[in-house]
C-alpha cells in the first residue's frame, strides 16, 4: 500500500519518536547516483522545510515493508518534472503500534 503524506506529519512522526530514521538518501534520475545523507542531517532540513513557506508544496509518498516492519518515504519520485528522489527508511520505535503510525502519517483524501 502506498500513502500519501505531508512533509508537517512526517516531520511529527520522527519528533515525536513514533518513527526513527534509520537512513536517508538522495537519488539523481539523471545519473543513478545515490548519496546517502546523515540522519541528524535529514532531520534538521525536515524541520528547517517545516518552517518555509514552500513545507506544503513537497508531496510525500509512504509504503510499509511488511518483512521488515520498516517504512520508507520518499519525494519525487512521482514526480516526473524533478530529478531527484529523497528517501528516508524509518523504523517503529519500541512500545509504538503500526496503527498509530499509519493514523498520523495517512493524509485523508478531500471530496
Amino acid at each position: 500500500m502506498r500513502g500519501r503524506t505531508t512533509t508537517q506529519k512526517l516531520q511529527q512522526v520522527i519528533s515525536n519518536n513514533l518513527l526513527q530514521i534509520e537512513k536517508a538518501e538522495i537519488y539523481s534520475k539523471d545519473s543513478r547516483e545515490t548519496k546517502e545523507i546523515d540522519a541528524d542531517t535529514f532531520k534538521k532540513s525536515l524541520d528547517f522545510l517545516c518552517e518555509s513557506i514552500f513545507a506544503d508544496t513537497v508531496g510525500w509518498h509512504y509504503t510499509k515493508d511488511y518483512k521488515t516492519g520498516q517504512y520508507l518515504a520518499e519525494t519525487g519520485r512521482m514526480d516526473g518534472d524533478t530529478d531527484i528522489i529523497f528517501s528516508v527508511h524509518l523504523n517503529v520505535c519500541d512500545g509504538t503500534s503500526r496503527e498509530n503510525v499509519e493514523k498520523e502519517l495517512n493524509v485523508i483524501e478531500e471530496e
